[in-house]
């Protein structure tokens, strides 16, 4: 693949408005939050690390990012530190409770709970959740030293403080109360375990037990736990053995860690995005140079054949699947985009039409029926957007039918006024509405108002992360619309797509016919790295009429531009090429001849760096596999320009 880090780096200098605000949010979630979050390098230098340091340390960002963290650790505690760091670079997920020197010299308690990064299958760093934990070890000392002060600290902490004596919970403070969903009272010497999920009652039994005996174990352990409400929370516990009115008992300290565990599972689904789109871009950019080389020597074919040869049909057959191909491929590069947000004219019809191929292919279980209304407005949208609402609401229906079913996709026109369930729209503007059917399990009603949170999922975070729908109901809220459900248990659900019609009026229902291939005149330089682009290109260029000269990479193109400048009229420049990017090229030329007529040639489609060339003097662009007659309608225009 050629260059995918630069055309990522490139992608991500174009992120829209609604990726801003998007990284803004996620942002500020992490600089509310109480505890810390931060990455170091596989040195241990702080790359980076959330606004709330300074509350635990006294040290702002800038202070700490650069350092290595062995300079903030105690001494005492040094040692420990290091080799957790170790264990953790060696690929395993640690978490330890350390001491910690503030800017001030004050010593602070801290727990972590570190893990891996990992790229390109090497550790290069460590990212992790500080918690200040020295409330938490006051407490403990407290227990030690005054009922008075325990009581204070124990009303007043921030965890979950509660006492467990032969299996029941003898006393709670009120965080225990809201975690738990229950008053002390109301408890009424409860067994813990009956709060514990069933898939982790065993082995928090057997730690129970262990404890009893004194087995020396570690003071924190990880697992869930189902509240009054029967919602399942994630969390931390940290026990101590000690006596309670003249008997042994467990003193615990619980923290609900659901929050966390979403905001790291976000953090990996993000970074996995990310790879995934970089390796999206990369095989459609390299996809679309095949196609290239296929659709050329077709279009080479179909010239020279005769009119009446009864192989023509095979031939068009073949373009038309080049076509085809072509689709998917411009559907891995909007994903690739990361979020990019380009508004146009969107015919709903086409794109259910065209989408409906490649959905049927992600689950061949289900079989998928667009019913389309004939007369709808075209949309003003983001085309990828659209197409990711509708992957999300089918991968939805899909999930919600596992052993197969029918998913129906309905489009009409309606005005604000006839919408159903709870979508908010103007009464009187004229709405596009997709509708996204099923027959699968159903939503429980209780959970209705909640499908559109973000990291809502009944499956787990093992096997969701609770976006999809969130994603589609950001989607049509940044469009202006909305989106609704209707769903019964065990029948299906509904989704309805609220989309703001545009004021061109209806969607062309005959597609314009290209103009047969334009011939001219003139030497035209086409530059490109693929061979099979190279050799087609240039043969079509000459039965247009033109002289063509090529070149492979930029080395070889700057060095014929610089002895035949004054007979090239047009160069074809490939943007992606080892050893000379076609930008890097693009200046150089540029410096020889300042008028120097440019039409950019790329299988990516036309974004950042093409963008950017175009806004400085590029005259086109042209994405591949393009036909003769794209490509001849486009050379003449930029010749015939002044």
């Amino acid at each position: 693949m050629k260059n995918v880090h630069a055309e990522s780096d490139a992608r991500a200098q174009n992120q829209s408005k609604p990726t801003i605000e998007k990284e803004k949010s996620y942002r500020e979630l992490i600089e509310n939050l109480n505890d810390i979050v931060y990455t170091t390098d596989d040195k241990a230098i702080v790359t980076w690390v959330s606004p709330n340091i300074s509350r635990l340390s006294g040290y702002t960002p800038d202070e700490v990012i650069g350092k290595n963290f062995i300079d903030f650790v105690a001494p005492d505690d040094l040692t420990g530190r290091i080799d957790q760091f170790l264990k953790i670079l060696g690929g395993t997920t640690q978490a330890t409770e350390y001491r910690l020197v503030t800017k001030t010299g004050e010593i602070k308690w801290a727990r972590t709970n570190g893990r891996p990064i990992r790229r390109e299958g090497r550790v290069v760093g460590v990212q992790g959740i500080l918690v200040d934990i020295t409330d938490q070890k006051k407490t403990e000392e407290a227990l030690r030293q005054s009922e008075e002060k325990y009581r204070i600290l124990v009303q007043h902490a921030k965890d979950a403080i509660f006492v467990i004596q032969e299996e029941r919970i003898r006393f709670m403070n009120p965080k225990a109360s809201e975690i738990l969903g229950y008053t002390c009272e109301g408890i009424a010497d409860r067994s813990f375990i009956d709060f514990v999920h069933p898939d982790d009652r065993a082995a928090i039994v057997d730690r129970y037990i262990r404890r009893l005996r004194g087995e020396p174990l570690s003071d924190q352990i990880s697992f869930r736990i189902l509240n009054k409400d029967g919602d399942v929370r994630d969390v931390d516990l940290n026990a101590v053995l000690i006596s309670w009115e003249k008997k042994p008992a467990i003193l615990n300290f619980l923290r609900d860690i659901t929050r966390h565990n979403q905001m790291e599972a976000q953090l990996r689904y993000a970074q996995k995005m990310e790879a995934l789109g970089t390796l999206a871009g990369g095989i459609a950019h390299n996809f679309n140079n095949l196609l290239m080389g296929i659709h050329g020597n077709v279009s080479l074919s179909l010239m020279r054949l005769d009119p009446s040869a009864s192989s023509i049909k095979y031939l068009e057959n073949i373009n038309k699947l080049v076509e085809s191909g072509s689709r998917l491929t411009h559907q891995l590069l909007d994903s690739a985009r990361g979020g990019s947000c380009e508004f146009g004219t969107v015919d709903v019809n086409q794109l259910v039409r065209e989408v409906s191929e490649t959905l049927t292919a992600t689950k061949k279980h289900i079989r998928l029926h667009p019913r389309l209304s004939e007369k709808i407005p075209c949309i003003q949208a983001d085309r990828g957007q659209i197409e990711q609402v509708l992957l999300n609401l089918f991968l939805n229906a899909a999930d919600a039918m596992p052993d197969g079913g029918n998913v129906f996709i309905e489009t009409s026109a309606l005005t604000g006024a006839g919408a159903r369930g709870k979508a908010a729209l103007s009464s009187h503007r004229t709405y596009v509405l997709l509708k996204v059917s099923d027959g699968g399990t159903g939503i429980p009603e209780k959970n209705l108002d909640r499908i559109f949170e973000p990291f809502f999922t009944t499956k787990g975070l093992e096997n969701g992360t609770g976006l999809g729908l969130s994603t589609a109901y950001g989607i049509a809220k940044s469009h202006y619309g909305d989106i609704a459900v209707e769903s019964e248990v065990d029948k299906g659900s509904s989704f309805f797509v609220y989309l703001p019609a545009s004021e061109d009026g209806l969607a062309a229902t005959e597609t314009m016919k290209v103009s047969e291939a334009a011939t001219g005149q003139g030497t035209i330089l086409l530059v490109d790295d693929d061979a099979s682009v190279i050799e087609t290109s240039a043969e079509l260029l000459e039965l247009m009429g033109f002289a063509v000269l090529t070149a492979s990479c930029g080395p070889d193109a700057l060095g014929t531009f610089l002895k035949k400048w004054q007979l090239i009229d047009l160069v074809i420049l490939d943007l992606i090429m080892p050893e000379m990017s076609g930008k890097a090229l693009y200046h150089q030329m540029k410096k020889i001849n300042p008028g120097v007529k440019v039409l950019l040639s790329s299988g990516f489609s036309v974004s950042g760096e093409a963008e950017d060339l175009l806004r400085i003097g590029c005259h086109g662009f042209i994405q591949k596999p393009y036909d003769i007659k794209q490509l001849s309608a486009t050379i003449v225009d930029i010749l015939s320009a002044e």
